[in-house]
């Protein structure tokens, strides 16, 4: 059985056999992000999609990950490693039910978070991510806004604007909404110096408790920047394999772990078998590929801006 080491070397040569680039989201397995030619969260990786001069894009990350890549880098062969790997929050909206609640509202702006099918993508005026949801929505100088699928991110900005009414539709995250109040505290109690820093998809109660609210890559700057030595983590146990490199000097805590399992679907041997494959291709509409491409597009321009 081919070991870590080697396993990770053959994944190499095979990214440079194919032309291809490895993007990796944080919430990945270990062995998988120390190989990434990009690690990020779903902003930055869409970005690296979109700027990508490759002729293969190998996408580690779940279902809506992937199919981001192929609409914003349409011409590019994107490759997702284990079709397993899905996002159940991202199933808890389809299309025909957002016509619905459309129609139920005629006039109010959709804003589709990115863990969201192709599909809703294209029903919708402007995606968004947890890194940038606060200053989507405030861009759009509506008084009325319909956030999916994430309720807890819906409430989460309507924290920040509170002049703007978010609609919520009845999605959540199974990893960050298992992120428990209780045990936070219990950890600050032990480790009065630590500070908790959460993602916005953790209920209202969690982010009360919170000394800072930031989605993944904002977690790192603030772990970065910060003159804590102890922190307390609440968004999904990958990330704090990156946050020992950027801080090998801190301690990082977690009461449980939380873990995706749809996340930790993809092995380091799906990656090599999908370069020696040339699978799964991902496979979308020109038409739908043109219709959900337009809102995501809108979200990158205000990150060029």
């Amino acid at each position: 059985m081919q070991g870590t080491g080697e396993a990770q070397s053959e994944v190499r040569r095979l990214l440079e056999q194919r032309g291809a680039v490895l993007l990796v989201h944080y919430y990945q397995r270990p062995e998988v992000q120390d190989i990434a030619d990009h690690l990020g969260d779903s902003l930055e990786l869409s970005l690296r999609a979109a700027a990508s001069k490759a002729k293969v894009i190998v996408f580690a990350g779940v279902d809506f990950m992937a199919e981001t890549a192929k609409l914003v880098n349409p011409q590019s062969t994107v490759l997702h490693p284990n079709v397993g790997a899905r996002c159940p929050m991202a199933a808890m909206i389809d299309a025909p039910s957002l016509r619905e609640w459309k129609a139920a509202n005629p006039g109010v702006p959709v804003v589709a978070y990115v863990n969201t099918s192709a599909a809703v993508k294209a029903e919708s005026d402007i995606c968004c991510t947890s890194a940038n949801a606060v200053d989507i929505v405030a861009s759009l100088g509506a008084r009325r806004v319909m956030l999916v699928p994430d309720t807890n991110l819906a409430l989460y900005v309507q924290r920040h604007l509170p002049d703007v009414e978010v609609m919520c539709w009845p999605g959540y995250c199974h990893t960050h909404t298992g992120i428990q109040r209780d045990d936070l505290l219990r950890l600050k109690e032990t480790h009065p110096g630590a500070e908790v820093v959460v993602h916005p998809e953790c209920t209202p109660q969690v982010i009360d408790v919170a000394d800072h609210v930031a989605s993944t890559s904002g977690i790192i700057r603030w772990v970065k920047s910060s003159k804590a030595s102890t922190f307390i983590i609440g968004t999904e146990e990958g990330l704090v394999h990156h946050l020992r490199k950027v801080r090998p000097d801190a301690t990082f805590l977690q009461s449980p772990p939380p873990l995706c399992p749809n996340m930790k679907r993809i092995t380091l041997l799906d990656v090599r078998d999908s370069l020696e494959r040339m699978e799964t291709r991902i496979e979308l509409d020109p038409e739908l590929i043109g219709r959900a491409r337009r809102p995501v597009e809108r979200m990158l321009a205000r990150k060029r801006d």
